[in-house]
């Protein structure tokens, strides 16, 4: 069976593996969370999902979160799952100023964002949101790039190499933690586009929906989502 066997949609093949695999990568440590940490984050942003009724809570939910987060980060997770776009610098001066790191600030953010772009299809496909998976063992590693600099976006980012090839802050924002960028990077490549052809504009990554359809919705979920890009 596939992670998305029960759909009445058929679901390719490159998509259902992702989610499958990133789904079960929380149960693994992170950068600078344990795999409790990561999946009581997780867990959290479908709360704050179901409580502004955005998602509907399924029967199996999976292994329910063994630890409780602090406040400072139970309050980031609901308002970037919840309202991202009223997301500012203030609220995150505040979490930092709470005691929240710029390194644990970034991982909350890579798998928020991981888990509602999951949980938000599985809702458009008509299945219920898949289970969270048990906690695994280890502890984070806690590296930090050391070519992370302040540049111009609310954490430290890693510059762009002077040989090239540039990369916009959408593709380096979470570069502080480059283990949630590749993570993101990784489903982006399935579900967007590959990196290498975001420039082709008949590139066609999905068959029968051309790139300016794509593109046409993007935008519209964009706009949507007051999203300044």
């Amino acid at each position: 069976m596939t992670l998305y066997s029960d759909s009445k949609y058929p679901v390719r093949a490159d998509l259902d593996a992702i989610h499958e695999k990133q789904l079960a990568q929380l149960a693994a440590p992170g950068t600078w969370g344990n795999s409790q940490q990561r999946l009581a984050i997780a867990a959290e942003a479908r709360q704050a999902g179901y409580d502004a009724g955005v998602l509907e809570k399924p029967d199996d939910a999976g292994a329910p979160p063994e630890i409780d987060l602090p406040d400072v980060a139970i309050k980031v997770v609901r308002e970037l799952a919840a309202n991202p776009k009223d997301f500012l610098e203030a609220n995150f001066n505040d979490a930092k100023a709470g005691g929240l790191s710029d390194e644990e600030y970034t991982e909350i953010v890579g798998i928020v964002s991981r888990v509602t772009d999951m949980d938000v299809f599985a809702r458009g496909i008509g299945v219920a949101l898949r289970p969270l998976p048990a906690p695994g063992p280890g502890e984070p590693s806690r590296e930090r790039p050391e070519a992370a600099t302040q540049e111009l976006a609310f954490i430290p980012t890693v510059p762009n190499p002077p040989e090239g090839p540039p990369k916009p802050y959408i593709m380096r924002g979470l570069s502080l933690v480059p283990d949630e960028m590749r993570l993101h990077i990784e489903l982006e490549q399935v579900q967007y586009l590959p990196a290498g052809k975001i420039m082709d504009p008949v590139f066609e990554h999905h068959k029968g929906f051309t790139r300016a359809q794509g593109e046409i919705v993007a935008g519209r979920v964009s706009a949507l989502n007051e999203c300044f890009y």
